[in-house]
């Protein structure tokens, strides 16, 4: 990664990172011409601080660029940033505070850099202060780490259990961005666009490090401003020509939601001609609202062409497999008869295959686990003796899908399968369904298998509050249309916001919304909730 660093030095003045607080204003820019001297000074700022190569640091990973200076000087020092949510506003302090110490405690990081929303806590261990504003060291030239030297650690999601530390080697990580750079074939005069956090593997290596290494412009921002101005940020696409972007399903149907209402005229004005790559992934496609997005947006000249499925995972540092940039986007139905959409091929680094539940080797067609060896794959996680691959050298992701033409498709995870009359269903294909109700609020769905009966978590509006009965029985009728599965009224309930737990990249919590379920902790569910709250 230093060595993409040093060599962009070489780039035109004016490409580097535009920061924006809002969409509308005028970024904080940063020539890549300036970087290796700003990398080397945050390098030496921490060495007189007591840094040594191999130090661990806790590294809460807010979207500045002091940050991001510091985690690129912590890696040209050779201490190891531990790259960790960062306290944000809905977040309890207490709770934060017991999640960084016992990341301290798991993985025996002795410091915690002191970004200005942690700084003021007590933290768990010492802090770790932020060099001065405008350093910089003149004439410095970055190094080139060791292929097997450790550039910092990332989390898997925590959907099921506590974050786990995933290393991240310097040779897996130049091996994964390049496989993400050649897939979307960006070249160093376009513009990428990206607001998605920068603890998450997706944003920190599909958004910041790929921009690094193809020595593209990035243009950065919160993920907060998106929320603020999901239509802002296509407007700020068109006006600053960005090339590509990497997003969440979440980001579709969002943006759908709050520009369905635009008329021709206004979206003749946005012009996404020249976005040609749009990365996709993080959590199942939500097909119906894909199409219906395109169609949206076909005014504004977004071509149908430029959305590219992808699947990865923190474990592979990233990428695993993605349609490639301008071909076209395929849809089979699965087994059980739901339409599925394609993440592509497999990267050539990996070797992948899919096992049933009594461990034979799937047939094209066949649903499996998905299983892979070689590529970006860590050897372990992080500390760990145990290897992360079993004896026969393949790791098990826990996720559920078929092969079909060389092309692989995602349909969940084992832990949301759903069986139903000896066919598998998944948990996504419920809730993307009943979320296409107009009285359902997007993404506030937890459907879930508690022995043989299908419970629907939701949150609905007022007026479907006010008619229990009538809009119970519409998700009953909508789900066996669409799904082909009859669920019970009396197991469709609707909850208070915020109950439904999720992880810090968003996904859903399932065991834990499961045993808030069984054991009584939802407050609010149906039966209780009165029609005015």
């Amino acid at each position: 990664m230093l060595e993409h660093i040093q060599r962009n030095q070489e780039c035109p003045p004016e490409r580097g990172l535009y920061l924006y607080d809002k969409f509308i204003d005028p970024p904080e820019f940063f020539s890549y011409q300036d970087f290796p001297e700003q990398v080397a000074a945050y390098a030496d700022y921490f060495r007189d601080q007591g840094i040594e190569p191999g130090t661990r640091v806790l590294f809460p990973f807010e979207t500045s660029s002091a940050v991001i200076f510091a985690f690129l000087g912590l890696m040209e020092l050779g201490a190891v940033p531990l790259s960790v949510k960062p306290l944000v506003l809905d977040t309890p302090k207490d709770s934060y505070l017991d999640f960084l110490g016992r990341v301290a405690r798991d993985y025996e990081a002795v410091r915690v850099l002191e970004t200005p929303t942690v700084a003021p806590l007590d933290l768990p261990v010492p802090g770790l202060p932020l060099p001065p504003a405008g350093i910089r060291k003149p004439g410095a030239r970055l190094r080139t780490p060791a292929a097997d030297e450790l550039a910092f650690v990332q989390f898997s999601s925590g959907s099921t259990s506590f974050p786990k530390g995933i290393p991240v080697r310097q040779d897996m990580l130049r091996a994964n961005l390049d496989m993400i750079t050649r897939t979307d074939g960006r070249k160093p005069e376009e513009r990428v666009s990206s607001w998605l956090p920068l603890y998450h593997d997706m944003g920190l290596v599909g958004g910041l490090l790929s921009c690094l290494a193809a020595g593209c412009d990035l243009l950065l921002a919160e993920p907060v401003t998106f929320l603020f101005d999901a239509p802002g940020w296509w407007e700020h696409m068109a006006r600053e020509g960005a090339a590509g972007t990497v997003i969440p399903n979440f980001a579709v149907d969002y943006s759908l939601k709050l520009m369905q209402d635009l008329d021709e005229e206004d979206l003749a004005e946005i012009d996404l001609s020249r976005v040609r790559s749009i990365y996709l992934g993080s959590e199942p496609i939500n097909l119906p609202n894909l199409n219906a997005f395109l169609d949206l947006m076909a005014p504004a000249g977004l071509r149908r062409d430029v959305f590219m499925p992808c699947y990865g995972m923190a474990e592979a540092v990233l990428l695993v497999s993605s349609r490639p940039v301008s071909s076209e986007i395929r849809v089979v139905e699965t087994p059980s008869g739901v339409p599925a959409i394609s993440v592509g091929p497999p990267m050539p680094e990996y070797t992948v295959r899919l096992r049933d539940e009594q461990g034979r080797v799937c047939e094209d067609g066949q649903l499996g686990e998905i299983e892979l060896t070689g590529g970006s794959l860590a050897a372990s996680y992080l500390d760990k003796l145990a290897p992360l691959t079993g004896d026969d050298g393949y790791y098990a992701t826990g996720d559920i899908g078929f092969l079909d033409d060389g092309e692989l498709f995602i349909t969940g995870r084992i832990s949301d399968r759903i069986k139903v009359g000896g066919q598998s269903y998944f948990a996504s294909d419920f809730e993307q369904a009943i979320e296409r109700l107009e009285f359902v609020r997007d993404g506030r769905t937890a459907v879930l298998q508690i022995g043989a009966d299908i419970v629907v978590l939701t949150e609905v509006d007022r007026a479907a509050r006010e008619d229990i009965e009538g809009s119970r029985a519409k998700v009953v009728g909508h789900l066996v249309r669409t799904v082909g599965v009859t669920v019970r009224a009396t197991d469709v309930h609707y909850v208070r916001p915020g109950q439904l737990e999720r992880t810090s990249s968003g996904k859903l919590r399932r065991r834990a919304i499961a045993e808030a379920y069984e054991q009584g902790r939802l407050k609010g569910l149906t039966f209780d909730l009165p029609a005015g709250a």
